[in-house]
């Protein structure tokens, strides 16, 4: 998928296989109860999310324990369950987020992922900056249309699809909208 498009690159930077670490119930619940109150407040939330609140719909993470990375520098078969991104759903944490944008108490994501999930969900596309771009999204060269689509599109690091824009008088080339390793976080995201 998504991986197998990108540049290889030897040093892919981060720290690989981190082991992950689990709260006990009583934390958990205590983290809550903070949670909860820090989103009942008068002021809206700014939500940033990453790869973690995919990995429970079958999206694998990259640096984890059993990420794609980890286990291909380890030269190990990659054994989890991956779930293509066209077949993914949002997790019940995607859900969250845009139940909490819907009633107003999240003011915006920023969002590290690529799978589209938070637009499925039905976070706004104008409350949602998509740090890495999404593989599902081409945008007009010309005129800065998006299309999000049904299919991975083929490409990375903003190259033609090999589509045009049907904006009327526009016809400008479609570029994906997924960065690659050496391509710089998109300004309109930021």
């Amino acid at each position: 998928g998504y991986a197998d498009r990108l540049k290889p690159k030897r040093k892919l930077g981060g720290q690989l296989g981190a082991p992950e670490y689990y709260d006990d119930v009583e934390d958990v619940a205590r983290k809550c109860d903070n949670l909860a109150k820090l989103i009942a407040g008068p002021k809206p939330v700014f939500l940033f999310t990453g790869a973690g609140i995919s990995t429970a719909v079958g999206v694998p993470d990259f640096r984890g324990p059993k990420g794609i990375w980890t286990l291909r520098k380890k030269k190990l078969p990659i054994s989890v369950p991956l779930t293509p991104f066209e077949y993914a759903v949002p997790s019940f944490t995607h859900m969250a987020i845009s139940a909490l944008m819907a009633c107003g108490k999240g003011n915006y994501v920023c969002s590290q992922n690529v799978d589209s999930l938070h637009l499925r969900s039905g976070v706004a596309r104008s409350k949602l900056a998509e740090l890495h771009g999404n593989c599902f999204a081409e945008r007009c060269a010309t005129c800065k249309r998006e299309y999000i689509r049904d299919f991975q599109v083929e490409t990375v690091d903003f190259r033609p699809t090999g589509r045009a824009c049907v904006a009327p008088g526009c016809n400008g080339k479609l570029v994906d909208n997924v960065l690659d390793w050496d391509s710089a976080l998109p300004d309109d995201e930021l």
